[in-house]
């Protein structure tokens, strides 16, 4: 079977990931300046579903990359190991909401692997691994920054209810960046994936 290269698909998920935790985040945040806490879980709920399929199709995609690559260069490892990590992350995410779970310790994955995100990013721009280091550093950035802050997200989605719903305002300011970081990251695949495409489709590997 000949090697194609999913590249633009996969980073097209990953923007289609962080639109959809934008918007099921959104919508909790809506329901509690509405109603309070009480009906937050039942609308994240909802979107565990397409979120674990997102998740399961990045670990199948990145396994399929890390081990069937067949171009020059270390790109595998690039793409591949952010992308399972990613996967693990979402996948635990959505599985933890649909069986009502705390996501805290899912936010712990999310938050180390952030950090790897950025560190494979760092290293990729400082030795020029793609033709546009800036955006592609920027993105493993928008990222790596979205995991981590995650973590303390998660707390506070497992925490609220004790607190009476009474947001501090250091937790909306999480709450913020952790927004602020999915929009990026969603933006910046998303542009990664558009100039991919025509590439690809002209010259496919």
């Amino acid at each position: 079977m000949p090697f194609v290269d999913d590249l633009a698909v996969e980073l097209f998920v990953l923007s289609l990931v962080g639109v959809v935790s934008l918007y099921m985040t959104g919508m909790a945040y809506v329901e509690y300046r509405k109603n309070g806490v009480k009906n937050v879980e039942k609308v994240l709920r909802p979107g565990a579903f397409p979120l674990g399929m997102l998740g399961l199709f990045i670990l199948v995609m990145g396994y399929y990359g890390e081990m069937v690559w067949p171009l020059p260069g270390s790109y595998n490892i690039l793409f591949g190991d952010p992308f399972i990590l990613m996967g693990i992350v979402i996948t635990s995410l959505a599985v933890s909401l649909a069986l009502k779970q705390k996501l805290q310790f899912v936010g712990i994955v999310a938050a180390f692997s952030g950090l790897i995100s950025v560190y494979y990013g760092y290293h990729a721009y400082i030795q020029g691994m793609t033709s546009e280091p800036l955006a592609m550093f920027g993105m493993y950035l928008a990222f790596g920054l979205t995991g981590i802050f995650t973590f303390p997200a998660t707390l506070i989605y497992d925490k609220f209810p004790e607190k009476g719903g009474k947001p501090s305002n250091l937790w909306t300011i999480i709450l913020i960046i952790f927004w602020i970081g999915l929009i990026v990251s969603a933006v910046l695949a998303a542009y990664t994936a558009l100039n991919a495409v025509p590439q690809h489709l002209l010259k496919p590997p």
